[in-house]
């Protein structure tokens, strides 16, 4: 079974995009596999509003361990499987809390074991010194593109922030396939589906 492991800086979306992409599939109840940097697991059940509810926030870091669910998509008469991973948010400096220098830690090495890395991006906060220095988004593209299995998802495009910063993460990033998307409400989701279709 693939694994698409969803990657980025804190608050950028990805478990808000994790859970609605499971929606856009047609999940109305989502199994969630937690395992914490020490190797214990913990399976939940959710309804997709109950996890929204739960696991997203504004506050940075809410994900600070693993977490990762099994989907399908339909592809001709059968479903196939594939595992969708949502990780701690990363970042260039070294975090004064353990808990999560431990969650990125195990970020970095979920990178180096899936067979696909889902890059998000808010592009509605993106920076010109975010674009024009060597961070975080810059390592995780030039690693991604290395592997060959490589998506960037361009989020928050519904804001006007957005809408304008589009055009600087297509020319800074531009050996990359990138999907804009809004998370929140799905938008773009359509075509990430036909990405994750064509590669499990």
């Amino acid at each position: 079974m693939k694994e698409f492991a969803v990657v980025g800086r804190p608050n950028s979306g990805k478990t808000m995009f994790t859970l609605n992409f499971a929606g856009f599939l047609n999940c109305k109840k989502i199994d969630i596999t937690f395992r914490s940097p020490d190797g214990l697991l913990n399976c939940r059940h959710f309804a997709i509003p109950d996890a929204k509810k739960e696991l997203c926030d504004s506050e940075w870091h809410k994900t600070r361990m693993v977490q990762s669910t099994i989907l399908k998509i339909p592809l001709g008469k059968a479903a196939i499987s594939f595992k969708l991973t949502d990780t701690c948010g990363v970042s260039e400096e070294i975090h004064s809390d353990g808990a999560i220098r431990k969650g990125m830690a195990q970020t970095l090495s979920v990178l180096r074991g899936c067979d696909f890395i889902v890059h998000i991006i808010d592009v509605a906060t993106l920076s010109e010194e975010n674009l024009n220095t060597r961070g975080i988004d810059q390592e995780i593209y030039d690693y991604g593109l290395a592997k060959s299995r490589y998506l960037l998802l361009a989020n928050k495009i519904d804001l006007p922030a957005g809408k304008n910063n589009l055009p600087k993460v297509v020319g800074g990033f531009n050996r990359a396939k990138i999907i804009p998307i809004c998370a929140i409400n799905s938008q773009g989701f359509q075509e990430v589906k036909a990405y994750v279709s064509r590669n499990i």
